[in-house]
């Protein structure tokens, strides 16, 4: 029971952080609203009090009305339905709610809790976001459970209607009963008295203590982190209750309870959670990945005191690892400013200056001194020392949770090998890691960023027969992300041509090279897709690419991959014949475990056979695939094909496969691929040099 507890409140804050990141721009668009409203230069302000500067105004205010004004209410349908989302899926599998459902649900049921919380129609932003978030929680849950309880969804419709109204109708009943459990307990809560007594009574006391200042400010950023943390409007929490801890005292240093001014310049940074510092922490420890996106977006905001950006991109509300330091590092700060006035060593001006007004500026406008500037100085710097460790911890689960979403990425792409189904088409993590993957190589393809290596291949008596031309990406995003599965997903998003030629350009440039070496006698081996091939002017492309070498088809191997199922299609089968009519070489790879099929043997006039590595890999312990083996090579020695083995990788596995009628043989025993000018080495290596080549 503890243990599905936890799954479940896991669920709730991973969909919760979801809803938040996926209000990013709404939250962006109010941001830059609020700032150009607010920007603190006079002049500018003086223009919004013009005629045409009045209705840039009016337009500004429309704007953040219209954003900020809304974000419980999204919030509340966004985190239900991100949690509709991932809650699992029971059985049968069509007695789920529709996220449709869900969603009306949600927004139903906020509207009915802020009407009884608030008994008029007020607000619907900041203020309510954790009314919001527990609407959208219940909202889910209620209805995922409702949806399985016949009992309760007494109006259906049969199983052959439209189904959008066959879930109207099965899930209205639980929508209003869900309405009127929302509609009780915010009544209930209504009912609760306000904290005002709270803030009155800590306002008293602070007044009566030669020590108040310390005590209120203390409490006024307690309120304002934990509110804002909870999702809840901090600032507007001290306005509403608050106002008498922000009184004049004149026998207090400083002259206040609270100074609002030092409050906004000296301990809100960067704005709610001093988190200017935070955003410095995240731009030294973080190369690249979401943490720093978010930095790079929230970092002009901040610098006004905005920081939306941080709160809810990051997020920081309702994170447990920002907690501690979100609370501790504002109350350190105000700590810290008010022993400065206290002390004498600061002295603040009878100003009063906008809250948006930037870090060190507004040390220097408040105080008309270095001190202040310097004061603000040591705050970011304590700040950055706060957050340095809880930032670090963040980007270290960033990178464990990116490290599993590739490996999972990279093993569905290749599992999925080769298939009809499309992996960058998939809406879920693996999807977005593969388009990901995909936008990279075709900006690294087409900045000439890829590299090809080759492999050696030699006959049973170890002489160098040629090499194969494979695909390396130097700046894959990730270690998981193999050649193989940038080729897929080249197939996949449309890419492979443009990939297939420049590797066949490449190839041949390294051939040509190795004949000007001496070595004209070694065989090149190109790999094809299915999907190149599908092309009507492959062929076409190909002898336009041989005419601009001295290279002879006759030196060149094409081996047609079985990444894609090769359909019995006229265009394939005529560049095949061409290519064979050129004088090329067609090798089938992978011959034996996937879709290249016998047919293919009737189909094409094949030269060689290349046996998948599934084979080969476990030769010496399995006899099924010996026999597998000694059959494809006694149909290759009836057809005159010539047979080749891949992952070969020591001498006893290399002897089984020549005795099984393996003729050419490639792997790790011989050499890993080789870099152009190593090849060259290695070439130059071989112990008859006269034999090379020879067959």
């Amino acid at each position: 029971m503890t243990s599905q507890l936890s799954r479940r409140a896991r669920i709730w804050i991973y969909s919760i952080r979801d809803a938040f990141v996926s209000l990013i721009p709404l939250t962006l668009f109010g941001v830059l609203a609020v700032l150009a409203r607010n920007f603190p230069l006079p002049a500018f302000q003086q223009f919004l009090l013009g005629g045409s500067g009045q209705a840039f105004s009016g337009i500004l205010d429309l704007i953040i009305g219209g954003t900020h004004g809304v974000f419980g209410l999204s919030l509340a349908v966004v985190v239900a339905i991100h949690l509709r989302q991932r809650l699992p899926v029971g059985q049968p599998l069509d007695d789920g709610p529709s996220i449709m459902a869900v969603g009306l649900s949600s927004l139903i049921n906020f509207m009915l809790a802020t009407l009884a919380i608030f008994q008029h129609h007020g607000g619907l932003g900041y203020d309510l976001m954790l009314v919001g978030i527990g609407v959208g929680l219940f909202s889910a849950e209620f209805m995922r459970w409702s949806a399985r309880r016949s009992w309760l969804t007494l109006i259906s419709a049969t199983r052959d209607a439209d189904l959008a109204v066959h879930n109207a109708l099965r899930l209205s009943v639980p929508t209003a009963v869900s309405g009127l459990i929302v509609l009780a307990v915010a009544s209930f809560l209504a009912a609760l008295p306000t904290p005002q007594a709270l803030f009155d009574g800590v306002a008293a006391g602070a007044r009566e203590s030669a020590q108040g200042h310390y005590l209120a400010i203390t409490f006024v950023t307690l309120v304002n982190q934990l509110f804002w943390f909870v999702g809840i409007h901090g600032g507007h929490i001290l306005d509403t209750f608050g106002l008498d801890l922000f009184v004049a005292v004149p026998n207090l240093p400083g002259g206040y309870l609270v100074n609002r001014s030092l409050f906004d310049a000296f301990v809100l940074m960067g704005g709610s959670g001093a988190t200017l510092g935070l955003l410095v922490a995240i731009y030294l420890q973080s190369r690249s990945g979401s943490l720093l996106k978010v930095a790079r977006v929230a970092t002009l905001p901040a610098m006004f005191n905005i920081n939306e950006m941080v709160l809810f991109g990051l997020p920081v509300v309702l994170s447990p690892l920002y907690l501690l330091p979100f609370v501790l590092t504002p109350v350190l700060l105000a700590l810290l400013a008010v022993a400065a006035v206290s002390s004498g060593w600061l002295q603040l001006l009878p100003v009063s200056i906008p809250w948006t007004t930037p870090p060190f500026l507004s040390g220097w406008l408040l105080t008309g001194s270095i001190k202040g500037v310097l004061l603000q100085a040591l705050g970011l710097l304590l700040s950055i020392g706060i957050y340095w460790p809880f930032v670090r911890r963040a980007e270290a689960r960033r990178l464990a949770r990116e490290d599993r979403l590739f490996r999972r990425a990279a093993e569905v792409v290749l599992g999925n090998r080769p298939s009809k189904t499309s992996t960058i088409r998939r809406l879920d993590e693996v999807g977005s890691i593969s388009r990901r993957v995909l936008g990279l190589l075709r900006e690294d393809v087409r900045h000439g960023r890829l590299l090809l290596h080759y492999q050696p291949k030699h006959d049973c008596r170890d002489r160098l027969l040629g090499f194969e031309a494979l695909v390396r990406w130097p700046q894959a995003p990730h270690p998981s992300v193999s050649p193989a599965m940038a080729v897929i997903l080249a197939e996949e998003g449309r890419l492979i041509n443009e990939l297939g030629l420049w590797v066949f350009r490449q190839a041949l440039a390294f051939k040509a090279h190795l004949n000007q070496s001496g070595f004209a006698g070694l065989s090149l081996a190109i790999n094809v897709s299915p999907l190149q091939l599908a092309h009507g002017d492959f062929a076409e492309r190909i002898a336009r690419l041989m005419a601009e070498t001295p290279v002879q088809p006759a030196e060149i191997e094409i081996e047609i991959t079985e990444s894609q199922v090769m359909p019995d299609d006229p265009v394939i089968d005529s560049n095949i014949q061409a290519l064979g009519r050129m004088g090329f070489k067609l090798a089938m790879d992978d011959f034996g475990m996937g879709h290249t099929s016998l047919l293919h043997l009737r189909r094409f006039a094949i030269d060689v056979i290349k046996i998948d590595g599934s084979l080969t890999r476990d030769v010496l312990h399995s006899a099924t695939n010996g026999d597998i083996i000694r059959a494809i090579a006694a149909l290759g020695q009836a057809r005159d094909i010539a047979i080749v083995a891949e992952f070969v990788e020591t001498a006893a596995q290399k002897q089984a496969l020549a005795n099984l009628g393996c003729h050419v043989f490639q792997g790790y025993y011989y050499s890993p691929p080789l870099a152009e000018a190593d090849c060259l080495a290695y070439c130059r290596r071989q112990p008859d040099e006269a034999e090379v080549g020879a067959a």
